[in-house]
């Protein structure tokens, strides 16, 4: 895989900017040697505004003369937007080098797209010299043509997996600590902006791996696992928070005690507030606790994250349930501000003939059952409807209770399952069954008790105008599957009806608390909502980047203050930034590199057992080759010297040698 510099020749006004600022010098537009004749007025019709449009003997646009990297600083910085990299390309024709000396034919411009004169160098000093330090931003709108001086703006252009990170970790900081064997340093970068680093180096759904430019090449960084193996080596010391400066007088009480209650409770605590946490359960974590197995996420791991928020200063009290222990009216009137995070754990229902039959469950109910019974057990033969990681937390934990096999029905193909692909190995790696194409269409029963499931074969439509192929029936290919029990776990509800008559919460047509999208306020003063009871299931580290947002909000209407005026994160806050190491220069291998696999625990009796963690962990000498193969996206916005070791260039200098 590579990728291809194009331009809009339409739009390209000659500047330069891109081939100034390419750190690899992959661009190139050359000029004609010779000072150059002006042109008549009929040839001055070119792209280039002002005087320069004498010059009739200019390039027309540039064109790419080596390995591009795709690191975006050309299409970030292009004046008037006319650059694209086009990533994923299998072959790539560069310009010929060769001498050019002649001067236009007389009918005007001379487009040299065809020929140059460079050859790829090593890359020069920042542009704009040492008195200035120079980088790139965002751009926030097409109309915005060049950026500013570093510290005359706030944000700065962060690297595709941060920028997809949902609470925005510097995973390419953290990544190449760990390559350098920096295991606290790693930690405190990752535990800076989240404050769950030990669970989410287990359970995250890794958007940032989905980002990852290194996959342009062969497979992603396994980012997520290089999270786990920081918090697995890292000290106490690493973990040490520091409390807030002093505590204020204000007070809040936080529903629910998931990752977006606990969020937001570790950030307003950051920010001196008393937060006080309540939920019905008898164990803190919400479903990261009741949903997601110990052989997954082993309690010492969850607990290492919430006792460290208990230390902070939350308070959490368990076994309370709102509007059976509490009322809501009573925690609106004694304290400043509530925050609703109650998740969304009301299970869908199947839609099919027979599902009220006894031994259909939700998935969820099961697995809050599994999670806090030892002695919970399931037997006979077991189906799992769905794809996502509920199913497959249901399907391996029912292999831990006693089923005799479990069958996993998925309408769609594996390689559209929701769930990470690590969870459908391992869950195949078992012994569980997985029916691709399938989707039931009646529970089969004898007097109220489920006997079986009949599926109906699927195919993929073409793909809709979002490339998303839809799953249809094929008539005439039921068949019957001799099941005991079905688990159902096609996605989930939140459940308002913990909410008195007559609140001013707004409740939406699914279910859902309405709220203002911006300050995530409801209609009840002083009361916000967070989380999946706004917006649906989704990931842990969504919650705790809504959990975020919402104490940004909370902050905000308890201290008077505009909300555009106040920081995400605490004022004090202290994120690592990435800084160039010493020598000033990195070294990218592009070389094809296979991606570290986590190893599994092995063994029948492995399935079995309910505690002891499936996933065993890189060894020190698998995180640093993994670490290493990190192409250091985080340092592009520096314009660092970057030496490129490719393929092609080891072939090149082979033959140099030969």
């Amino acid at each position: 895989m590579a990728y291809r510099f194009q331009v809009n020749q339409q739009t390209c006004i000659n500047c330069g900017i891109c081939m100034d600022l390419c750190p690899v010098r992959c661009l190139d537009m050359t000029r004609p040697s010779g000072e150059g004749e002006l042109g008549l007025p009929q040839e001055l019709l070119t792209p280039i505004p002002g005087d320069y449009a004498a010059r009739s003997w200019m390039m027309l646009a540039p064109v790419q003369v080596a390995q591009c990297i795709g690191c975006q600083v050309c299409a970030q910085e292009c004046p008037t937007n006319a650059i694209v990299i086009e990533s994923s390309v299998k072959e790539l024709t560069y310009a010929k080098p060769g001498p050019v000396s002649y001067l236009p034919p007389e009918d005007g411009w001379q487009p040299l797209d065809a020929f140059t004169r460079a050859f790829p160098e090593e890359p020069g000093e920042q542009p704009w010299g040492e008195e200035h330090q120079w980088h790139v931003a965002e751009r926030m709108a097409t109309w915005q043509s060049w950026r500013t001086w570093l510290g005359e703006r706030k944000e700065d252009l962060r690297a595709p997996c941060q920028a997809a990170c949902p609470v925005g970790t510097n995973a390419g900081l953290y990544v190449s600590m760990v390559a350098q064997g920096r295991y606290d340093e790693a930690f405190r970068v990752a535990y800076e902006p989240n404050p769950f680093p030990a669970i989410c180096g287990r359970v995250c759904t890794a958007p940032c791996e989905d980002a990852c430019r290194r996959g342009e090449f062969d497979l992603p960084i396994a980012i997520r696992d290089l999270k786990r193996f920081a918090s697995d080596h890292a000290t106490q010391k690493a973990r040490k928070i520091t409390p807030p400066k002093k505590w204020l007088a204000e007070r809040v009480a936080i529903v629910g005690a998931g990752p977006t209650g606990l969020s937001a409770a570790y950030y307003l605590a950051r920010r001196g507030y008393k937060a006080t946490v309540f939920d019905a359960m008898p164990v803190a974590g919400g479903m990261m606790s009741i949903g997601i197995p110990d052989y997954r996420l082993p309690r010492e791991e969850l607990n290492r994250d919430i006792d460290a928020m208990r230390e902070l200063g939350v308070e959490i009290r368990l076994n309370t349930a709102i509007g059976l222990d509490v009322e809501f009216e009573e925690l609106e009137r004694e304290y400043d501000a509530v925050l609703l995070a109650v998740g969304a754990q009301r299970s869908q229902r199947l839609g099919v003939p027979g599902e009220d039959s006894h031994g259909v469950i939700p998935a969820t109910n099961f697995l809050k059952d599994f999670n806090l019974n030892p002695d919970t057990k399931i037997e006979g033969s077991v189906a799992v409807v769905g794809g996502g990681s509920t199913a497959m937390d249901a399907a391996r934990s029912a292999l831990r209770a006693g089923a005799s096999s479990v069958h996993i029905l998925y309408r769609r193909t594996r390689v559209e399952m929701p769930a990470q692909a690590e969870e459908v190995r391992a869950a195949i790696a078992e012994g569980i069954e997985l029916h691709e194409l399938v989707a039931p269409v009646q529970i089969l029963s004898s007097e109220g008790h489920v006997r079986g499931v009949r599926c109906q074969r699927m195919v993929l439509s073409e793909p809709d105008e979002k490339g998303r192929r839809k799953p249809v029936p094929v008539l005439g290919t039921e068949f019957d599957i001799p099941i005991d029990s079905v688990l159902v776990a096609i996605g989930e509800a939140p459940d308002p009806s913990f909410l008195p008559e007559g609140t001013s919460v707004g409740v939406a047509p699914w279910g859902g608390l309405l709220i203002n999208p911006q300050t995530l306020a409801t209609g009840a003063p002083g009361v916000f909502a967070a989380g999946d009871v706004t917006y649906g299931p989704k990931s842990i580290i969504h919650a705790a980047a809504h959990g975020r947002l919402a104490a940004k909000s909370i902050h905000s209407y308890l201290s008077h203050i505009a909300l555009r005026e106040i920081t995400e994160l605490p004022e004090d806050e202290y994120q690592t930034i990435s800084t160039l190491p010493h020598e000033t220069h990195i070294t990218l291998d592009l070389r094809p590199t296979p991606r570290e696999v986590m190893p599994l625990r092995e063994g029948a009796a492995a399935s079995r057992d309910r505690s002891t963690e499936f996933a065993l962990g890189f060894t020190e000498e698998q995180a640093r080759r993994e670490a290493s193969r990190c192409l250091r996206c985080d340092l592009a916005y520096l314009c660092p010297s970057i030496n490129v070791i490719s393929a092609d260039s080891i072939v090149s200098a082979k033959a140099v040698g030969v």
